[in-house]
């Protein structure tokens, strides 16, 4: 840009300069022509001078015949006399005539050199004219040649900035170089300390495996020995047993209420210990046999959801895990982590099966379909990514219009699901096509999570942060049922909400460690429980109806019938 500026007023001043040299060649031309004229004034008024001093010239002489004349008649007579003053006369007639010529040629000059004062004064003036636009263009080409002048100084000024940025530059590669080899080195130191932070990672899993295989099996003899002394002291009736892990209690208490295979429970009859510092999800097996739990460490842990005991701690993730699941044949949990991957195991080996890679930012929740053979996750990346299990890839991808706190499935293969999302809504979308079916806000504020029905027309259950709880039509989107209490505050970033298997009741945590059950029909609180001291993260009914799951965020899971 630079070149291209000071070319334009070079191109500019040497245009003047060649406009300047045409002016002052046409000038020299009119002061020739001048000058030319002056001359030829000069000789005409000299030629005037001459024929002037020729005329007085033949007018004395003219005088002096006509004196002679005069003189010769009056002495002399006779034919002498008479032939002399024809003579004379000739003379003078011939002079006469002289003097006229030279008269009409002195007018003939006079006219001439006034022509000739009139031109050289229409050139003088034109040569003042002409004297002014020079000096007026000399000023200008003073001006042009100051500019020119700035501008050699502006350009100098560049090339020295230029040349100083060139060596800053320079400077700065040389650096750059220097720090792209140190990232180099720290790289290959990084790699190195990996490769040594996973052999040990390895190496104490392995420690921890073992030390949580011989705690399980004293934990399980302690077990036979209670209930083995139990069966000796048939007095005591029925026994209780309670620990820091786990507690047990009659399964069954008058005024419990019932419904169509559903209870809605009064007390606390049992207490597993996660052993985690904060728990996020929890998921039951279908059969109710298998309590898998995610939290803030980095594995899975599988719990048998009767007695308490541990049966398998999964590990892979190398971050928290945000939400669980476990297939519907049990054989497979499926968890999403905030490693930006959802992980699966195989629960008869206890072996991680497959790991699906392909989302960029942490994967929130994931789902599978009725028989494993997909799998549907949801990442802070914004997008929902359709699973072929069997091989581990991606087969479709989904882009929300705003972040999610949760998915599910409205069909038994998933070929619809629904999203909640933090913008107060909920959408509906086709996984075979990635189109968007529905959107409705039916909150004021984030839904947390959503809940679809699996009998009869499609329903959701949604919970949001407004305190509120809505059972919607899937189809229509329309608000069938608001459920709310007093006292309902749901966490913001873990509060989930779940139906009864008969979907008569709807339960969820509130975050001072009250649990709420609502009659969907209806809508009006059934109960409220305190029975927990932190926020409620999680709760799950049994499959068979009969206890509710409830996981606080601080390492606790409840069992209430």
């Amino acid at each position: 840009m630079a070149a291209s500026k000071t070319g334009g007023w070079e191109a500019r001043i040497l245009a003047q300069l060649e406009h300047r040299e045409a002016r002052v060649a046409t000038m020299a031309r009119v002061i020739q022509s001048y000058n030319q004229l002056a001359g030829k004034v000069g000789d005409y008024a000299n030629h005037s001078r001459e024929i002037e001093a020729r005329s007085r010239e033949m007018q004395g002489e003219h005088e002096r015949l006509l004196e002679n004349y005069e003189r010769s008649g009056m002495s002399s007579g006779g034919s002498g006399g008479v032939r002399g003053n024809s003579l004379a006369q000739q003379r003078i007639a011939e002079l006469e005539r002289e003097v006229e010529g030279l008269k009409e040629e002195r007018t003939v000059l006079y006219r001439t050199q006034g022509t000739n004062a009139q031109r050289l004064l229409d050139l003088s003036d034109k040569m003042r004219e002409t004297d002014s636009r020079l000096r007026q263009q000399e000023l200008e080409i003073s001006d042009s040649h100051e500019e020119l002048r700035r501008m050699a100084i502006k350009l100098s000024d560049a090339q020295d900035a230029l040349r100083e940025k060139d060596g800053t530059i320079q400077i700065l590669q040389d650096e750059f170089s220097a720090l792209q080899l140190e990232v180099t080195q720290l790289e290959m130191r990084t790699e190195k300390l990996q490769t040594e932070n996973d052999d040990l990672v390895k190496r104490w899993l392995k420690k921890m495996n073992e030390e949580a295989e011989k705690v399980n099996n004293v934990t399980h003899e302690l077990e036979m020995i209670k209930r083995k002394s139990a069966a000796l002291s048939p007095r005591l009736g029925a026994a209780v047993f309670e620990d820091d892990h786990f507690f047990s209690a009659a399964l069954s208490a008058p005024g419990q209420m019932r419904g169509a295979g559903s209870v809605v429970p009064r007390r606390a009859v049992g207490k597993i210990d996660a052993r985690m510092e904060e728990l996020h999800s929890i998921a039951l097996s279908r059969d109710g046999q298998l309590l898998a739990v995610g939290g803030q460490s980095n594995a899975v842990k599988v719990f048998d959801a009767e007695t308490g005991e541990s049966i398998y701690t999964l590990t892979g993730c190398l971050k928290g895990i945000n939400h669980v699941e476990i297939s519907s044949d049990g054989s497979l949990v499926l968890a999403a982590s905030s490693d930006h991957t959802a992980r699966i195991w195989r629960l008869d080996t206890g072996r991680q099966w497959k790991s699906l890679t392909g989302h960029i930012g942490g994967v929130v929740t994931a789902k599978f379909n009725r028989d494993a053979s997909r799998v549907f996750t949801y990442s802070q990346d914004r997008s929902v990514k359709v699973w072929d299990t069997q091989r581990g890839l991606c087969i479709k991808t989904l882009f929300t219009v705003s972040g999610c706190h949760d998915i599910d499935l409205l069909d038994s293969d998933g070929a619809r699901i629904v999203t909640a999302h933090l913008d107060n809504s909920i959408r509906v979308w086709d996984t075979q096509t990635g189109r968007r079916l529905a959107e409705a806000t039916i909150h004021k504020e984030q839904v947390m999570s959503v809940w679809a029905t699996r009998n009869g027309p499609p329903r959701v259950l949604t919970n949001s942060s407004d305190g509120t709880l809505k059972l919607v039509d899937a189809r229509t989107l329309e608000v069938i049922t608001v459920m709310s209490a007093p006292q309902y505050h749901p966490s913001r970033n873990w509060a989930r909400a779940s139906l009864s298997p008969d979907e008569r009741f709807a339960v969820a945590g509130s975050i001072g460690g009250k649990l709420y059950v609502w009659d969907v029909a209806s809508g009006d609180l059934v109960r409220e429980l305190d029975i927990q001291k932190s926020h409620i993260c999680d709760v799950l009914w049994s499959p068979d109806g009969q206890r509710i799951y409830s996981a606080e965020k601080s390492r606790y899971i409840m069992i209430l019938q």
